[in-house]
């Protein structure tokens, strides 16, 4: 009998040992599970949305909401776009359009604004232009209320501008990914109404086609033989992999001058070319106020100042989303004259079949508490926007 007592006892302590050892080893996991997620916040990164733009400028632009003395957005951004899990975002950061508005020299503007986040079950696809009718059910987290700058900012070549504003969070938001998509309910007021476009996009909704975006133009370019312009047609399926890359050009020769030729080039890259710094001066060719802003890597050539030219783009998913760069130039063989073009263009190659929207914008210009505001009817548009945070 003491035996089986001391048995017994034995076993109640070891059950009792046994749980305590569990506990810990629950606590520990727990622990290791926290300090493995402090230590990923602490490595502030930047997501910018859409996904892939970067380095790249953006193929429209915003004039709200810091164009106009007040203005509202609601910006809705497909979830996964950000993070698989879970994210910490301390700040938002926007920077000025590069090639869609001829505003040289945005003003230093300040605004009284607020920013209210929500986890909200709709896509960009199902956005309405009710405001309320986005918000729904969610329950709002206020991240920003106070005074806002807006500075003073030049374009900077090669595109896209540095990310001139930065938005530090009054309240860091934790979005869960789980719980929906991310929608920031952004109200400005109180400024005046000088121009500030913030860098822009638009993915066509219906059609397959690249993102195509210009990435310099400048009227003052020309040589003694004329002027040479290029474009990317908004064509469908320009530009989506399984199709062509279309671009034409149109030649405006000098009196006394006839474009013979136009060399078509098209490139990976405008920001250096065999080492040299983009956009590099062509002067050596004769056209002091151009200059060159893609580094060639195909060629095409064709006869007289207008027509076109185009690319075989392989169906291959993997090109999917890859930027290639386009500019030309014409020769006037009697006079032995380039005429290079004043513009180049960026395209983002495109899917076989129409753009998912990774965002979407409800946006109202001198916001007087309407009820409604603008919405794209034909595709995804919005702010090029970074996150900066911890993204898990």
């Amino acid at each position: 009998m003491r035996m089986y007592g001391e048995s017994r006892r034995w076993c109640a302590s070891s059950y009792s040992e046994l749980a305590r050892i569990q506990r810990h080893s629950v606590h520990m996991r727990f622990l290791f599970a926290f300090l493995s997620f402090s230590a990923a916040l602490a490595a502030q990164v930047l997501v910018t949305v859409p996904n892939g733009y970067e380095g790249l400028e953006g193929t429209s632009a915003a004039r709200t909401p810091f164009g106009w003395s007040s203005g509202r957005v609601q910006y809705l951004v497909d979830g996964a776009q950000l993070c698989p899990n879970v994210a910490l975002i301390t700040s938002l950061r926007m920077r000025l359009d590069g090639g869609n508005f001829n505003v040289d020299a945005p003003v230093a503007k300040t605004f009284t604004a607020t920013i209210d986040a929500y986890e909200v079950p709709i896509g960009p696809s199902a956005m309405s232009a009710t405001f309320a009718l986005n918000v729904g059910t969610a329950v709002p987290v206020q991240v920003f209320s106070g005074t806002l700058m807006i500075p003073a900012a030049t374009r900077v070549l090669p595109y896209p501008n540095p990310w001139t504003l930065d938005i530090p969070l009054t309240t860091p938001l934790i979005y869960t990914r789980a719980n929906g998509n991310l929608l920031l309910d952004i109200t400005v007021v109180g400024s005046s109404g000088d121009n500030w476009p913030a860098d822009g996009f638009f993915f066509h909704a219906t059609e397959p086609r690249g993102e195509a975006t210009r990435i310099w133009e400048d009227a003052a370019c020309a040589s003694p033989s004329g002027s040479l312009s290029i474009d990317v047609p908004a064509a469908f399926g320009n530009g989506a992999v399984g199709s062509a890359l279309q671009v034409t050009h149109t030649a405006t020769p000098a009196a006394g001058a006839v474009v013979d030729l136009v060399y078509q080039v098209l490139g990976f890259d405008n920001r250096q070319s065999g080492g040299v710094a983009l956009p590099t001066p062509l002067s050596a060719v004769g056209a002091p106020l151009c200059s060159l802003h893609v580094d060639p890597f195909f060629g095409t050539l064709s006869v007289g100042g207008f027509g076109s030219v185009s690319w075989q783009v392989p169906l291959q998913p993997e090109l999917v989303g890859v930027p290639v760069f386009v500019q030309a130039a014409g020769l006037d063989g009697a006079n032995n004259q380039f005429v290079p073009s004043k513009n180049a263009w960026q395209i983002r190659l495109g899917n076989s079949t129409p753009n998912q929207g990774p965002a979407q914008m409800v946006h109202r210009s001198n916001y007087t508490t309407q009820t409604t505001g603008s919405l794209s009817p034909t595709g995804y548009y919005g702010l090029v926007m970074g996150f900066v945070g911890s993204f898990l």
